[in-house]
């Protein structure tokens, strides 16, 4: 059996997905290999690219200190199973010491997602709006931005005046 620690230079890694690199060990704690994360070459494939590369170096349990509830849901769909350092401050012996681990069963106890919260916590835009473009094909760009689609001004004497088509709030 492989333990992968997610690690920064010499120490483990505040969150998994931010390691700079994967230290493997094996069983009587001898560095196998180490390898780099793929998150700068890979981008949003990055998790993914992650797991293959566990799952190809035959690693069977993952030792971080935090971990998202995404990544920590993709590792334990993978077969691997994922530990919690109990402890920041600990030595290299006692990173592969199952005492110093909590094990991590489900995606929710992982870290929630950033921008799920950002998400949730901001106002509802309306359907047709994306963060650049409206639907009717303007820019938004403020009070009276014009709407290239139906010509309407958005603002005063917009939707408030029944003059505008509605697509921003």
């Amino acid at each position: 059996m492989t333990i992968a620690i997610a690690m920064n230079q010499d120490r483990p890694a505040g969150h998994f997905m931010k390691a700079e690199h994967f230290a493997l060990f094996d069983d009587d704690g001898q560095a196998l290999v180490q390898f780099a994360n793929p998150r700068v070459t890979e981008g949003c494939g990055a998790k993914n690219a992650l797991i293959a590369m566990l799952k190809a170096n035959q690693v069977t349990r993952v030792v971080t200190r935090h971990i998202g509830e995404h990544a920590l849901a993709g590792l334990l769909d993978a077969g691997l199973h994922v530990y919690q350092l109990t402890n920041g401050r600990l030595n290299p012996t006692q990173w592969l010491s199952p005492a110093y681990w909590q094990p991590l069963t489900d995606a929710s106890q992982g870290r929630p997602a950033l921008q799920r919260m950002k998400q949730q916590s901001q106002p509802r835009k309306r359907a047709c709006c994306t963060d650049r473009m409206c639907g009717c094909g303007s820019k938004r760009s403020g009070l009276g931005s014009e709407h290239r689609g139906c010509g309407k001004r958005q603002g005063k004497g917009g939707q408030a005046s029944g003059q505008g088509c509605g697509c921003h709030d």
